[in-house]
C-alpha cells in the first residue's frame, strides 16, 4: 500500500497494473479507488500463470457480486 500511495501521488503516472494476489481488504480499497478517481487508471490483472483461475479470489467475488446487483 505504501508503494501504491506513492505511485498515485505522481501526476506523471497514468496507469498502474497490479498482477499479484491481494487480500480482500486491499481489493476492496482498490475497487473503491477506481470508482472515485479517474487517474491513474488501475488495472488488476488476474493471475494468468495459475493453472486454473480461482473463482473464489477476492477480485472475482467482488465482480460477481457487482454483476449480480446490476442484474437483479
Amino acid at each position: 500500500m505504501n508503494k501504491f500511495n506513492k505511485l498515485i501521488e505522481n501526476p506523471s503516472i497514468g496507469m498502474i497494473i497490479i498482477s499479484i494476489d491481494l487480500p480482500a481488504d486491499i481489493i476492496s480499497y482498490l475497487t473503491n479507488f477506481k470508482l472515485t478517481n479517474i487517474k491513474p487508471f488501475i488495472y488488476i490483472m488476474p493471475q494468468i500463470f495459475k493453472r486454473e483461475l480461482d473463482d473464489k479470489s477476492p477480485l472475482l467475488k467482488k465482480i460477481y457480486s457487482a454483476i449480480g446487483k446490476l442484474l437483479f
